[in-house]
């Protein structure tokens, strides 16, 4: 197996197992009930924010959780990807490349995969009511 397929998966590899532990921690009741006690402490279009952050069930906001995922995860790589440019493992503009592409693959397979069921967090109807008259509620 070459580097580039070495740190292709380390990078898939990497963003996949950040998504599922992130989707068991999601599923966590203990933790969905912390959820819903911050959220109704913080003001409506916060609390649409905090909800979209920690518990996003529409397409959009999984695929920007993935994002910011892989973001995460190349970050964490960030000394492995020096680390094969200095060593001439891989050419300078591959390593972040193929991490980026690692990462990306890895992060949205494990949030379409993963995180599809279960992670969704559904507030009491007395936090979904909306706090101003021009405002809609959740």
């Amino acid at each position: 197996m070459s580097a580039h397929w070495i740190l292709f998966t380390l990078a898939g590899m990497l963003s996949l197992g950040w998504s599922l532990i992130n989707g068991v921690h999601r599923r966590n009741p203990k933790y969905k009930q912390t959820v819903i006690e911050s959220a109704i402490k913080v003001p409506p279009f916060s609390r649409r924010r905090l909800l979209r952050l920690v518990a996003p069930t529409r397409l959009r906001d999984r695929a920007n959780h993935a994002t910011v995922i892989a973001g995460c995860c190349f970050i964490i790589l960030f000394p492995v990807t020096l680390g094969t440019i200095l060593f001439g493992v891989v050419g300078w503009w591959q390593a972040p490349l193929i991490v980026g592409a690692g990462n990306l693959i890895g992060a949205y397979l494990g949030e379409f995969t993963f995180n599809s069921f279960g992670c969704g967090v559904d507030l009491p109807a007395e936090a979904n009511r909306s706090d101003s008259p021009g405002e809609p509620a959740q």
